[in-house]
């Protein structure tokens, strides 16, 4: 895990039903810029807003936070010279020694609580930040404390989904079925589907233009993240003058057409699979786990599941089992979900592994942690601080997808007849590239739809990061960019990263966001490259019986590996968590009045004849030191928090 904590492979906790998993990730993908596939140009406009709004409603501490929120009057529709107002909420922590500027961070998604993050984000931030800028995150108009836009009834009744093959009347039913499904949306938020382009990132980002008159700050630092990249480029497109410095990480293009979004975006997932893949048969230690050929056991996985589920006993933490199934759903969703960093690859190598060798509960558990799905019952939780609703609405007005004198269902023919031209046809995970189809049939208003203005030549020093591992948000997104902003612009490129860098602990990242929010001073250089690795260290899976426990450290390793996975990553700490092992007994979740995690072993086992009992520490809610005290039949081992094992094993002490 990170400074930011815990890392599910997404820069946003994002929890989804698996039905949208396509359309969440979409819209953080642009196009990988292979050769002889350059996307379209799409130019986009610069709304003529005159907007006005700026009355406080309200000031108070936002909940269990170090920031206080403040909410103020904004016009629904910026473009109105009269228009009813809406609430949007800021989060503000003022510096800690003395202000220099302002540094505003729009978080992912679309659809992510900027607010909820907040802390978090602040806690990996360098104190020269804190020190000298006022921090403001926010809840962009449509989720939390801003006008809200929720309708989580429909979205869990839109199951339909589609691909190449699909046929006229399987199309015919997809179309009425996603007609219906935003009538529903809007009905159920309580919006007007006239009302649909108040949601586009143009007018969210007028948004923070008014709070930025009522701070009265001058000018801008802006960070932006995948999707926030998109946010920040609209804003300092209609507002050059009021930015200080830009940094966007992960970047979105805006001048690439969603289908080529889409398309590139598939391509680069199978792409980075392929690799994760591969990484696990080039890696001795994770090769020694795993099928021999991680590919072609992929595949052989994948062909099975598409013919049916395969069963398995499903441990329970009352020490009974029941029986469930691996789904192709499953499979994919993991996979998709977990390409987007370092520590995510290593877990689906590790759930692959297992699968491979007969155990389904890793990956069972992986896929049900990444939709967000409670791991023992299955069912998907609703995550206040997340609006898979407000993707769609921010996605669709944001994108045009239906030419004039068209239609949503002709335009659904052209989508999926285009895949095999489009280099989608056959890639893993092609899932991706139909994850938008709903768009072609959301409401509109009287007017075309328009994408956010591009950034050309900026007056302000630009900052560009991003990796070529990034599925979300391929590099070729970034270097576009550049293209556009040849003078004061510079992009760092980390190989084998992550999607998002800032704030995951990679030390040239780091100091160069933290040297140019300070000094406004970029890279010497206009292209830098760093370098990471695709996976973390693969840890073994649990050996077949206890005599394969011969090595303390490495038992310890997996422990921690095993305790500290999908599930308790997942986990919200809200409610306790109360898990079956796999070869019986428990492992139950706690958060402390001290606000660390207390994780209670009781005959813990994942082996046979090797049952654990103790108990495990984490502190800082799940992201600080790690302690360990427990037994098993041939040890006693204890890890302090500074790293340090003591204890026995197998009758000798352990050094």
């Amino acid at each position: 895990m990170g400074p930011r904590g815990p890392d599910l492979g997404c820069a946003v906790p994002i929890r989804r039903p698996r039905r949208a998993a396509s359309l969440l990730v979409v819209a953080l993908v642009a196009v990988l810029g292979l050769a002889g596939c350059a996307p379209e140009v799409v130019d986009g406009t610069i709304e003529p807003f005159t907007s006005t709004g700026g009355d406080l409603v309200g000031r108070e501490p936002c909940p269990a936070s170090e920031f206080e929120c403040i909410t103020l009057t904004v016009p629904a529709d910026h473009r109105a010279a009269a228009s009813p107002a809406w609430e949007v909420t800021f989060a503000l922590r003022p510096a800690d020694v003395e202000a220099r500027g302002v540094l505003v961070t729009a978080t992912g998604g679309p659809g992510s609580s900027g607010i909820a993050l907040a802390d978090r984000y602040t806690s990996a931030m360098d104190p020269e930040i804190t020190d000298h800028y006022d921090l403001v995150f926010f809840d962009q108009r449509g989720i939390g404390r801003s006008e809200p836009f929720v309708c989580d009834r429909a979205l869990s009744s839109f199951e339909e989904v589609l691909d190449a093959s699909s046929d006229a009347g399987e199309r015919d039913g997809y179309a009425a079925a996603a007609e219906r499904f935003a009538g529903n949306c809007f009905a159920e938020a309580g919006v007007a589907p006239s009302d649909a382009p108040l949601f586009a990132t143009a007018q969210a980002a007028e948004d923070l233009e008014v709070f930025r008159r009522w701070y009265g700050a001058e000018r801008l630092v802006l960070y932006g993240e995948s999707y926030g990249t998109q946010f920040q480029q609209a804003y300092a497109a209609a507002h050059p003058d009021r930015v200080e410095s830009l940094v966007l990480d992960g970047v979105v293009d805006l001048q690439t057409p969603l289908r080529s979004f889409a398309a590139e975006s598939a391509r680069a997932y199978s792409d980075v699979l392929a690799a994760t893949l591969a990484g696990c048969d080039a890696e001795p230690v994770c090769a020694e786990d795993g099928p021999g050929a991680s590919a072609a056991a992929y595949d052989a996985l994948a062909a099975e599941l598409r013919a049916a589920p395969r069963p398995y006993d499903h441990p329970l933490a009352d020490g009974g089992t029941e029986e469930r199934e691996l789904t192709l759903e499953e499979l994919e969703g993991a996979a998709m979900a977990s390409l987007s960093s370092p520590h995510a690859r290593r877990q689906l190598q590790r759930a692959l592994n297992a699968a491979a060798g007969g155990d389904e509960l890793p990956l069972a558990r992986l896929a049900a942690a990444t939709a967000g799905a409670d791991p023992e019952t299955g069912e998907v939780a609703v995550d206040p601080s997340f609006s898979p609703a407000l993707f769609y609405a921010v996605e669709c007005q944001d994108y045009p997808t239906v030419p004039d004198g068209s239609t949503g269902r002709a335009e659904l023919d052209r989508w999926l007849d285009s895949a095999a031209a489009d280099g989608v046809a056959g890639v893993r995970l092609d899932d991706v590239y139909y994850g938008d189809l709903p768009c072609l049939f959301w409401p509109r208003g009287e007017e075309p739809v328009r994408p956010p203005a591009a950034i050309a030549d900026p007056p302000y020093p630009l900052l560009l990061l991003t990796a070529d591992t990034d599925p979300n948000t391929p590099a070729g997104n970034a270097q576009r960019v550049l293209e556009r902003a040849p003078t004061d612009a510079a992009l760092l490129v980390l190989t084998d990263g992550p999607h998002v860098l800032y704030g995951w602990g990679y030390a040239c990242v780091d100091r160069a966001v933290t040297r140019l929010v300070t000094t406004g001073r970029l890279p010497a250089r206009p292209v830098t490259t760093c370098t990471d690795s695709l996976a973390e260290a693969y840890v073994p899976l649990p050996p077949a019986s206890a005599a394969g426990y011969d090595d303390p450290w490495e038992t310890v390793d997996l422990l921690l590996a095993e305790l500290l996975g999908p599930s308790f990553e997942a986990w919200p700490g809200t409610d306790a968590l109360d898990l079956g092992c796999p070869a019986g007994g428990n492992a139950g979740y706690r958060i402390t009045m001290a606000g660390a995690v207390r994780i209670a072993l009781d005959g813990c086992a994942w082996t046979p004849g090797a049952p654990v009992d103790g108990v495990a520490t984490v502190a800082d809610g799940g992201t600080g030191e790690v302690t360990l005290d427990v037994t098993l039949p041939f040890a006693e081992l204890t890890l302090s928090g500074d790293g340090n094992l003591g204890g026995t094993f197998r009758g000798e002490r352990v050094r």
